[in-house]
């Protein structure tokens, strides 16, 4: 079969690259984190809802636990991603999001009592190093790289346990009525946000909707783009292992143009930086290893 595909989950590695910094950027200017997570979570709930139209079987008469269990680890993964982002930097979160592939790994080894694979062993030391290279800096700057890493790694955790969740049920469901109806659930839950905004929605600075509308269209883009193709072509190892290029690729954003987004990171210095794409690639090849086993 021709591997042609694998362009999709490559472009949404830069498209999710690219619209955590636009989505930083607008958080920056006032956008905020709350109507952040509202505005994404709403716009992907309205990008999925579509898949419903012919869709078989009757709606109402099916257990709705399932979605909803679902809903809610999609909910608290869009949430502590866009905390990574607020609270630290693009170049330090988005490649240990890439980590999510061995929570997967994790997790399934803890539900069935299988033996642990010695390239497993070998993945998680390389994580394990992956982390250890981003230390660094004054006290300010660890408090802040903490903060970066435990949001980034609950946003990999969280959506670690949707895709076994998805893998179990979307196909007892069927993916085109089971994931409009998790990421319509998504949206509903995001209307908790709305009494807890510092201001209303339509009192947003225009300059902050100027960087949020493109990163939130990027965000939704890309997630229905690996959806669609993990479900048309299947290929879920190849296509995590490409999809996990987006820490790598974030990190060369963060360098190339972050200027452009008003973003400081590569002020850090080159030694840092360096850290972190080698950091990043520590992650991939971890993912490697998990996915080839």
């Amino acid at each position: 079969m021709s591997s042609w595909f694998l362009l999709f989950p490559l472009v949404s590695a830069l498209g999710y690259a690219l619209g955590a910094l636009f989505l930083k950027r607008a958080m920056e200017e006032g956008a905020g984190v709350l109507r952040t997570g509202f505005v994404a979570n709403v716009i992907l709930g309205v990008l999925f809802l579509p898949m419903l139209v012919g869709a078989e079987g009757r709606l109402l008469e099916e257990n709705w636990s399932a979605p909803a269990i679902t809903a809610v680890f999609v909910f608290l993964g869009q949430a502590f991603t866009i905390l990574a982002l607020r609270k630290g930097d693009v170049s330090v979160a988005t490649p240990l999001m890439g980590s999510k592939v061995i929570f997967v790994a994790a997790i399934s080894v803890i539900i069935l009592p299988e033996p642990v694979p010695l390239a497993w062993w070998i993945a998680a030391m390389l994580a394990f190093w992956s982390v250890w290279l981003l230390r660094v800096g004054r006290p300010a700057d660890r408090r802040r790289l903490v903060v970066s890493i435990a949001f980034a790694l609950l946003s990999a955790a969280s959506f670690a346990v949707c895709d076994v969740l998805m893998q179990r049920y979307g196909a007892e469901w069927g993916f085109r009525r089971f994931a409009p109806i998790v990421f319509g659930m998504v949206a509903i839950l995001s209307i908790g946000f709305m009494p807890f905004f510092r201001d209303p929605l339509l009192a947003m600075p225009g300059v902050a909707w100027r960087w949020l509308a493109p990163g939130v269209l990027l965000l939704a883009l890309q997630t229905f783009s690996i959806a669609y193709v993990l479900s048309t072509y299947g290929s879920a190892t190849a296509v995590n292992v490409v999809y996990s290029l987006r820490g790598i690729m974030s990190i060369l954003l963060v360098i190339l143009i972050g200027s452009f987004f008003g973003n400081v990171e590569r002020s850090a210095g080159t030694a840092v930086m360096t850290r972190r794409l080698i950091s990043g690639i520590l992650i991939f090849v971890a993912v490697l290893l998990v996915l080839a086993n």
